[in-house]
């Protein structure tokens, strides 16, 4: 889980801790606030949130301000998290990170002429081939053209580059060229 994600998972929690609190009694501003600073105490000592341990932090300095609606607060941080965490451009990072975690490696951004088929990050290359990254996508974050994903590497790091760009949901993908070592995907918006 990257850093957006998990600050969307922790607010999300956050907020639903809280509306469950509420069932119990009626709470006043001071109390919401102290339940939700107590419910992200732990967080920002726990080792699994390290990625997100400053901005919980400061999430907690707010909260524990007087007369603050770190409810609202809370609750307007949540909403950018999910806006900035639906975009095609997040979702096309989000994938690349993926890949580099899952193959060990680092992509690449070139124009297809100019790929070092040499420069190599651990046993692959993966190469995004792209003229202007930045113009496959709009202000909004929507991909407004095609791009493509070059794969170098033996057979079995194929697969699992494959398998994972068949299991993202936010893009259609078409093989532009496939051999024994390489393939090219054609990723779309769905």
């Amino acid at each position: 889980m990257n850093q957006s994600e998990l600050l969307l998972d922790v607010s999300t929690h956050a907020l639903l801790h809280l509306e469950f609190k509420k069932l119990d009694k009626r709470l006043s501003l001071a109390e919401k606030n102290n339940i939700l600073v107590q419910y992200l105490k732990p967080i920002v000592k726990s080792h699994q949130y390290r990625l997100v341990k400053k901005t919980t932090k400061s999430w907690l300095q707010m909260g524990r301000k007087l007369n603050t609606d770190f409810e609202a607060t809370l609750n307007q941080e949540r909403e950018r998290l999910q806006q900035m965490s639906s975009t095609d451009l997040y979702q096309f990072i989000a994938l690349i990170q993926e890949i580099e975690t899952e193959l060990n490696t680092k992509a690449q951004y070139s124009l297809a002429h100019a790929i070092d088929l040499n420069a190599r990050y651990g046993k692959v290359l993966v190469c995004v081939v792209d003229e202007d990254l930045t113009s496959s996508f709009d202000e909004d974050g929507l991909m407004t053209k095609a791009t493509q994903i070059l794969f170098i590497g033996d057979e079995q790091l194929k697969d699992q580059f494959s398998a994972i760009i068949d299991k993202s949901t936010g893009f259609q993908s078409v093989i532009a060229y496939e051999d024994e070592n390489h393939l090219r995907i054609e990723l779309f918006r769905l």
